[in-house]
């Protein structure tokens, strides 16, 4: 499950609850791969039917990983997200959202929907079991039923580990997300989360790898190539994605230790029919570094440096109006003096190039100006 929103390349499908459904050109490759291993599992012989049980059997687990996206695409559009993409992919699948302004609950419902929809698909693939309507029996059965009986086996198998997976506590699986989503309610810091996950998903990936190989030892036989193939394709997905998690929220978490505070230039604001002469005294008195320009509304109209005050005359101090002098600033162009990192980059993003500085706002007062070459400095 991602947030971003490009447009994948790929076969697309159409388009399911507003998303476009593609299916990129290497899922082919690992549906081949996947064969290949399901058909000589457990070292059975490479034939015509053991082949295309285990094409059959690939093809399954697509799309039980297709329907567990689908999950998070109905459950983000369930909170009045636009659903962007579903993707099959060589690793299995995302789903793109527009995460502007996520929560909390937001983002750890989403998550848990796709390994809980893969418990739902194991319930129904096995209800035929359960009430005798599917039976094996290869003295009287044809052999549609035996591969209709193994399909619905595999169906069950496949949906529980599936589930089982995802729902593991670390970052890229879905449980990971949701452990992301624990910690920044609890904590009120998504990254932080998102870092807590993120090692969680490496212990994980080094987890699995061990078991993959010890699993085999304990029943005393030597882990053969399906073993080490699966572990590691697992570990090749796993210890990247959380690898870069981390990366991701180390910076992050520099980027919200950021005080505005320390960054901002002291201002003091003044209506715009004062004189230079009173903004030069005020400045002294109370050592301001900006003078903030207050139209007659009460918003902030506009700035300047208090150095700028050296280029009017002292002879023209009294006569001298802010507004003649000041350095104007759109409506709007304001940030609270508690946001955080990541409210910065939203504020470079939406200001940069319309505003040269924000106006800093501490209790519904002016406190400062934050100059955005300075912010840009800070979060580099």
């Amino acid at each position: 499950m991602t947030s971003h929103d490009p447009r994948t390349r790929g076969f697309s499908l159409g388009h399911v609850f507003g998303a476009r459904v593609v299916v990129q050109p290497s899922t082919l490759l690992m549906v081949l791969i996947l064969a290949l291993l399901f058909s000589t599992a457990g070292g059975g012989e490479l034939n015509r039917r053991s082949f295309s049980m285990g094409v059959l059997f690939a093809l399954l687990l697509f799309v039980s990983v297709f329907l567990h996206e689908l999950a998070h695409a109905a459950t983000a559009k369930g909170f009045g997200r636009t659903v962007n993409e579903v993707v099959l992919t060589l690793w299995g699948g995302h789903t793109s959202f527009d995460a502007r302004g996520l929560t909390p609950k937001v983002a750890g419902v989403t998550a848990i929907a796709g390994p809980l929809a893969n418990l739902v698909v194991a319930l129904l693939a096995a209800l035929p079991i359960w009430l005798g309507w599917v039976e094996l029996d290869l003295l009287d059965r044809v052999a549609g039923d035996i591969w209709l009986y193994a399909a619905l086996q595999w169906l069950v198998w496949t949906n529980v580990l599936l589930a089982i997976f995802n729902a593991l506590p670390g970052i890229p699986m879905d449980g990971g997300r949701v452990v992301e989503s624990i910690v920044w309610a609890s904590t009120g810091s998504r990254f932080r989360g998102m870092y807590i996950a993120a090692w969680c998903g490496r212990v994980i990936a080094i987890g699995l790898v061990i078991y993959a190989v010890a699993a085999p030892l304990v029943q005393g036989r030597t882990p053969g190539l399906f073993d080490i193939a699966w572990a590691a394709l697992i570990f090749m997905v796993l210890w990247p994605a959380a690898s870069q998690a981390i990366k991701v929220s180390q910076a992050m978490l520099a980027r919200e230790s950021i005080s505005l505070r320390q960054l901002m230039v002291p201002a003091v604001a003044l209506p715009h029919t004062a004189s230079a002469a009173q903004a030069a005294t005020v400045a002294r008195d109370t050592g301001a570094g900006e003078i903030i320009v207050v139209s007659p509304d009460g918003h902030a109209a506009g700035h300047f440096p208090v150095t700028l005050l050296n280029a009017v005359p002292e002879s023209d101090f009294e006569q001298t109006r802010l507004v003649s002098v000041t350095m104007p600033l759109p409506r709007g162009a304001t940030i609270s003096i508690d946001a955080t990192g990541e409210a910065l980059v939203q504020a470079l993003n939406e200001w940069w190039g319309k505003a040269d500085v924000l106006v800093v706002i501490d209790a519904g007062g002016f406190a400062g100006v934050l100059r955005l070459a300075d912010a840009m400095k800070a979060l580099q």
